[in-house]
């Protein structure tokens, strides 16, 4: 019973540090973009409609399922967010989501 308790609790904090990393860069968009004339950021649809961006793509980076997604698919929007294509900053990135995509293979293989 232990080994299973072991892996469900390495599951959950996959998890949550997937939904906090989520957050972060929901948050960090929201800070960068907001409007000049009012306060509070702007949309999701606005952000998305200003870089050409597929609104339901960003929304499942935004929402925690990003591992759901292929790492292609995150460039455009880390551009955008960053305002540089920073390939310094996606190669880290990169290891991190593959580190939490490798997860549960390496979880089944124990």
């Amino acid at each position: 019973m232990g080994k299973a308790n072991d892996k469900k609790v390495i599951r959950e904090a996959r998890d949550l540090l997937v939904v906090a990393l989520s957050n972060l860069l929901e948050s960090e968009r929201e800070r960068r973009y907001a409007y000049k004339s009012k306060p509070g950021p702007k949309s999701r649809k606005t952000f998305c409609n200003s870089f050409r961006l597929n609104e339901s793509t960003i929304a499942w980076i935004e929402t925690g399922r990003i591992l759901g997604l292929k790492f292609n698919q995150l460039r455009p929007y880390f551009a955008a967010l960053r305002k540089k294509d920073d390939t310094q900053f996606l190669q880290s990135f990169r290891k991190v989501y593959d580190g939490l995509k490798e997860i549960d293979t390496v979880l089944t293989d124990l």
